[in-house]
């Protein structure tokens, strides 16, 4: 299917600040303004509501604006609002009223190359739909977009078309989306010798050309950082970032703990190459990507270029650290940036570019509870789904249905033969994030073939590269304000002396420990497997696991298979999943029948299984 164009999909989706108290009569209610009160019943006085149908105190945001005082907030009724928007007083706060920036657009349709009614130009920034200038501002869940679309305008030269231009000291952005094409999001300061500093918390940026560009101090921390398909015929079709940090400033942009996904082919984007604009050709600008997921679009082989050739990319400040994915392999290092060793990695922190403003302390929104739900479940061939033709063969994952309640689905992205890394660089997880929605539940659970660290593709260290891996999983779900859980390995049929022993090394501790340090749920399927191989004993587990008899129509030849399950043994193993789950009130509503032995015909088996689950 062909992606949707910019204007059809802003067209199908038509946190507050730490210091805004929610008062409880507010947060009882699910109005036009959900938990953030309504002109009847302000947050405070300072409160301001939009609603383009009247319901609020203004129908547009630039009214909402012109009216507010320094220090106010503005709560934005779901609605897609065509305007163009300049902010200048200071500390103002714009929330989306339903927490979820699919329901609240910012947008307008203009480009730099837009001839004025005088006959003059519109130039870069003039363009932009929003236009931040103020200190201290704040948004929460707003989409902010420019729609203006090369192919509705072949006689325009200047196509660059910012979604919002952000120059204002203290500026912070959480859960919020900037979508366009060249230029999307600006990210500079009001003068060459002034710094702004900035803060992107699990936003969503995306576009083609330089679509983060600027000489702001910025921090993009665990964003999905997004280049989207171009209609071209010459690579690189663009790159995310061109940074024109000025000499005097210490710090440009950081990235870390981002995902850098494409909707383009393999190694079509560059990563970035440096702007050292005319206005200020003494510019020296800088770049720090660090413990960040490279996907396959970037070309890993030459992931930097240059914007002039008087200024090539390797004088500038740019570096890398621990990064991973297919867009991170160093192929050659002379194509790459410096590699920080782990002492100059301290350098380059969030707190070392934002100095004394913590605006990464502010704690998220809560993710909307919806009636129903799906359960995604990202692992391996322990938890698959597998064809008719290798019945009864089946994973937890696969059996999870035989419990769920009709309010709930489950879509099983597990794999045969997945790792953490694998699952991830072959594409599965953008197609979870692709799918996965505001309350919807996460299942991550990998180990087994992460061990396999002879295999390039599969294999990861259990404390840096598995950790880093899993947290990708875990970020993709609050992104989208989904919940993540982490869940460990089960654990193979393996006795010694009566008992069942141990096989996979370090990774559940390794989990364990992850899910205590980004306080993400755990269901320790490891130890709880392995209670139960203990209570069933070494004969027993035969009939949980894939032992078939000779003469069976799918294995003729029989089968002694100690890792993988039959039907009995998937749906005890999918028991210890959602009785774990209960006990800690996780899915609430998302089970029953708990206690009832369904029978092994209740599982699915679909005719055939793509691989990857994509």
């Amino acid at each position: 299917m062909a992606p949707l164009s910019r204007r059809l999909l802003l067209a199908t989706g038509a946190a507050t600040a730490a210091a805004v108290a929610v008062p409880a009569a507010a947060q009882a209610r699910r109005g036009h303004f959900g938990r953030y009160g309504s002109p009847d019943d302000r947050l405070n006085a300072d409160t301001r509501y939009v609603h383009s149908g009247g319901r609020g105190d203004h129908t547009t945001v630039q009214e909402a604006v012109d009216a507010a005082a320094p220090g106010s907030t503005v709560v934005i009724a779901a609605g897609t609002y065509r305007e163009l928007v300049h902010v200048r007083i200071t500390d103002l706060t714009f929330i989306g009223a339903t927490d979820d920036p699919n329901d609240v657009v910012i947008v307008y349709d203009l480009a730099a190359g837009t001839l004025n009614p005088d006959g003059t130009t519109v130039g870069t920034s003039g363009s932009a739909t929003v236009k931040l200038d103020g200190a201290g501002f704040t948004a929460h869940a707003v989409t902010f977009a420019n729609d203006w679309l090369r192919a509705d305008h072949p006689g325009t030269s200047g196509t660059q078309a910012v979604a919002c231009r952000v120059r204002g000291d203290r500026s912070a952005f959480y859960h919020c989306r900037f979508l366009g094409h060249q230029d999307t999001l600006y990210a500079d300061s009001s003068a060459v010798t002034v710094a702004a500093r900035q803060y992107y918390r699990r936003c969503h940026i995306e576009g083609d050309v330089d679509f983060i560009f600027g000489r702001g101090t910025a921090v993009f921390d665990r964003c999905e950082i997004h280049c989207v398909e171009r209609d071209v015929t010459f690579t690189p079709k663009g790159m995310p970032w061109a940074p024109s940090t000025s000499r005097e400033f210490e710090y440009g942009y950081l990235a870390t703990g981002c995902r850098v996904t494409s909707a383009a082919g393999d190694a079509e984007y560059k990563l970035s190459r440096p702007w050292v604009p005319g206005s200020n050709t003494s510019a020296w600008p800088s770049l720090t990507i660090r413990d960040s997921w490279l996907g396959p679009g970037i070309d890993a082989a030459a992931p930097y270029t240059v914007m002039s050739s008087g200024y090539p990319w390797q004088d500038q400040r740019y570096a890398e650290y621990a990064n991973i994915g297919p867009g991170a392999a160093i192929i050659d290092p002379a194509t790459r940036p410096r590699q920080l060793s782990e002492d100059e990695a301290a350098e380059h922190t969030m707190e070392a570019y934002l100095g004394d403003w913590n605006p990464q302390n502010a704690p998220d929104a809560p993710a909307p509870k919806p009636r129903g739900c799906t359960i995604f479940v990202a692992g391996d061939s322990t938890a698959s789904t597998y064809p008719d033709r290798r019945s009864p063969r089946a994973g937890w994952g696969q059996a999870l249905e035989v419990f769920t309640t009709r309010a709930v689905s489950v879509e099983n992205r597990a794999w045969s033969g997945a790792s953490s890394k694998s699952h991830t660089d072959r594409g599965v997880l953008d197609a979870i994030a692709a799918r996965i929605e505001p309350g919807d539940w996460l299942l991550i659970s990998f180990g087994h073939n992460d061990s396999k660290i002879e295999d390039p593709n599969r294999g990861t260290d259990p404390y840096t590269t598995y950790q880093q891996y899993l947290r990708g999983y875990i970020e993709v779900a609050r992104l989208h304000r989904a919940n993540p859980v982490l869940v460990t390995s089960v654990e193979r049929r393996r006795f010694k002396d009566g008992k069942p022993v141990e096989s996979l090394g370090e990774y559940p501790e390794a989990m364990r420990a992850l899910a205590e340090e980004e306080g993400v749920p755990l269901i320790d399927l490891h130890a709880a497997s392995l209670g139960l191989w203990g209570e069933l004993g070494e004969e027993r587990t035969k009939d949980y696991f894939l032992w078939i008899d000779p003469g069976h129509p799918n294995y003729p030849d029989g089968i002694q298979d100690n890792t993988h399950f039959q039907a009995t043994g998937a749906i005890e193993v999918a028991r210890l999943v959602v009785k774990a789950a209960a006990r800690q009130h996780l899915m609430k509503g998302a089970f029953e029948g708990l206690h009832r032995n369904p029978d092994p015909s209740e599982l699915t088996w679909p005719e055939a299984i793509n691989e990857p689950p994509l």
